[in-house]
């Protein structure tokens, strides 16, 4: 009996060691495990390149052009907008030309992107998987380095960014200096007292590579008043910043932020209602950013007729801050060549579908985004012109 008693012992123990085995294994596998799986892993995790955000892949490929001197000129620029998928294993593939004026610009362009080391794959609840990703490249062409002159002409990266490794600071700090520096300029251009009632503006400019500044254009459409232009003229005469930096590159930075002139400006509070350019969690629209929400504008806007019959041509500069409840609102058309085309871009943004809100330090936020639209008419659809899209006929691009 004792040793009948004991077999059975030694045939429980290696069923409960071969049990807690097998759990234990279960567990060291993201995915098989749901309560495992949940700890261990974000819902949704984009692909990194070389460990870092997918910004500092469109780097790596500016550093890495390379255009024969024989073909090409100095201060040649290109714009090229692309789309490819970063699969499971983190191998580069399905690579698109979205939009291109010159194509010998995207086949180069092409080809570097090609060589493309392998990413980190996105991940969703753990596991791998093939993730589509859309990139715009603005850049122009500068000399070689001594000595590297047999490599061709280098390309200089020259697109606005408004997410970095760094952010620009002024004068050692952040955005707060630079309102108080903007503040006693405009007090000393306009005079103390010369504004009786309080007044706040959205400042909008773009850090350059140098840190020197340069003002938003001036609206199309009205005069600026006083204040206004006391502000450009500010703006425009600020000392240099220390530049925004991307894995290690200088890049230019567009910056809005919020300021409040007269009486009690020195103390004013910037409440939710204000609107950012950049926060800690940057709105998604279907799970994208304003890359994804220009191929829907691409989609939905319409040519207007007699535009098309006139021939007339061009750029569509629109503002709209995406609010605490994903709604796009306080749609402004800062650059227009004609009404019309303002009312096509206005009528469709008017209409958008929401987006996942910014966060910033856990609160949602408003914020707000500048998007250009190109009206031009072309025959060629290969490879179609526009800051916002594709061609679907041969009369238009966006």
């Amino acid at each position: 009996m004792k040793r009948l008693f004991m077999v059975l012992f030694g045939l429980a123990s290696l069923h409960a060691a071969a049990t807690a085995a097998k759990t234990a294994g279960e567990e060291k596998t993201p995915g098989k495990n749901a309560g495992a799986a949940a700890s261990l892993w974000p819902e949704k995790m984009d692909p990194s390149f070389q460990g870092s955000r997918p910004e500092c892949f469109k780097i790596w490929v500016i550093r890495n052009l390379r255009f024969p001197a024989d073909r090409y000129d100095v201060g040649d620029e290109a714009k090229v907008e692309v789309v490819f998928a970063i699969d499971k294993n983190g191998t580069l593939t399905d690579l698109k030309v979205t939009h291109c004026e010159e194509r010998h610009f995207a086949d180069r362009l092409c080809k570097t992107i090609a060589l493309s080391p392998k990413w980190s794959p996105g991940r969703t609840k753990g596991k791998p998987v093939k993730t589509e990703l859309e990139m715009r490249f603005v850049f122009r062409l500068v000399a070689p380095p001594a000595g590297q002159e047999e490599l061709g002409l280098c390309a200089e990266e020259c697109d606005i960014h408004t997410t970095a490794d760094r952010m620009p600071l002024f004068c050692g700090g952040g955005p707060d200096g630079f309102r108080a520096w903007v503040q006693r300029q405009v007090d000393s251009l306009m005079g103390p007292g010369a504004l009786t009632e309080p007044r706040k503006l959205i400042l909008r400019f773009v850090v350059g590579k140098d840190g020197r500044v340069t003002p938003a254009p001036k609206p199309k459409y009205r005069d600026e008043d006083a204040l206004e232009q006391m502000v450009r003229q500010a703006i425009a005469a600020a000392p240099a910043w220390t530049p925004a930096t991307i894995d290690g590159e200088r890049v230019r930075f567009g910056v809005s932020m919020p300021v409040a002139f007269g009486p009690g400006a020195a103390g004013a509070e910037y409440s939710d209602k204000d609107a950012y350019r950049v926060v800690e969690v940057m709105p998604k629209f279907f799970g994208g950013g304003l890359d994804k929400f220009r191929s829907w504008v691409m989609a939905e806007v319409r040519y207007p007729s007699d535009m098309l019959k006139q021939g007339v041509q061009g750029r569509v500069v629109a503002a709209f801050v995406v609010d605490k409840e994903g709604r796009i609102t306080m749609v402004e058309i800062l650059e227009s060549p004609h009404p019309q085309f303002s009312e096509a871009v206005a009528r469709v943004l008017g209409r958008a579908p929401r987006w996942t809100p910014g966060r910033q330090d856990g609160a949602l936020v408003r914020v707000e985004y500048t998007l250009p639209v190109d009206f031009k008419i072309r025959s060629e659809l290969r490879f179609p012109t526009g800051a916002a899209g594709r061609n679907r006929g041969s009369s238009r691009s966006y």
